[in-house]
């Protein structure tokens, strides 16, 4: 009891249960869900079955001649063991610190990734019907390419048109900026997303990859469809957090704490250059 318990309060601060990611939650800890119940009901005939005969008051070695008590007496333990074992695992698995939501240092100057890697294991057991023609090797260079994308995509929403324009950013990421705010709404606050027309902007990923590689992803719940209208569809990671957001106001506020970007004062400064914003 005390080990149920105990696994409660661990899924309870996990960041999958407090977004309501309950299906990415019972996919990586699916043994656990599959035995508790099967656990429970032969525990529950098992204590039922003494309860009775103690009610009864049926001395303790006759209760062995119960018809059925002893096999449900075996398998009960059996299925303890194996209850047991997986908890075990589960405890272990719970120690992953990537479960946990976990804040951004305000010193820290690395992206933080959108999108984890997908794994040699994890391609091989997408059905060749989803994942089509696509190969690992594309599928990590398109997940390269979608981190990047997300991570300039905020840099661009975090500052201000007057900041842009003193970086001079150029028309088109000026552009970029105003579809990537029109595509923002309520079911994207606080929440990392990009949309699938933005795997056209660096030229590197053609159509359909891009849509066998969304395929394979969303398969093994790396990323998750947020919202879909007949110019774009949007997506969103597997944990739901806005990681990429906070680091990009960070890096924009230590460029303003720098002075390369913001009011100066009269006659002081230096003129700021889109690699110095990139560099952060």
């Amino acid at each position: 009891l005390c080990t149920v318990v105990f696994i409660f309060v661990m899924f309870m601060r996990t960041r999958l249960l407090q977004l309501g990611n309950f299906g990415a939650l019972y996919k990586k800890f699916r043994p656990l869900f599959l035995i508790s119940p099967v656990h429970m009901a032969f525990l529950l005939a098992f204590r039922g079955w003494r309860i009775e005969a103690l009610a009864r008051d049926t001395p303790w070695p006759l209760v062995w001649n119960i018809r059925g008590f002893y096999p449900v007496f075996i398998t009960h333990k059996a299925v303890a063991v194996c209850f047991y074992l997986v908890c075990y695992r589960t405890l272990l698995g719970l120690g992953d610190p990537s479960l946990y939501s976990q804040k951004v240092s305000p010193d820290s100057e690395k992206v933080p990734e959108f999108c984890r890697q997908l794994t040699a294991r994890e391609f091989r057991t997408v059905p060749p019907l989803i994942k089509g023609k696509v190969t690992y090797d594309k599928v990590k260079e398109a997940i390269n390419t979608i981190n990047q994308l997300v991570a300039e995509k905020y840099q661009l929403l975090a500052a201000d048109v007057r900041e842009l324009q003193s970086l001079k950013v150029s028309e088109e990421a000026l552009q970029l900026r105003k579809q990537w705010e029109d595509q923002e709404g309520a079911d994207t606050y606080q929440m990392d997303c990009f949309a699938d027309v933005d795997l056209k902007i660096y030229g590197t990923i053609d159509e359909d990859t891009a849509r066998e590689v969304l395929q394979v992803l969303k398969h093994v719940s790396l990323v998750t469809t947020l919202r879909s209208t007949r110019q774009y569809t949007l997506y969103g990671n597997e944990n739901k957090e806005q990681r990429v957001q906070v680091w990009a106001k960070q890096a924009l506020q230590r460029l303003r704490d720098a002075k390369v970007i913001g009011p100066h004062k009269a006659g002081i400064g230096r003129t700021p250059s889109a690699s110095a914003y990139r560099a952060l």
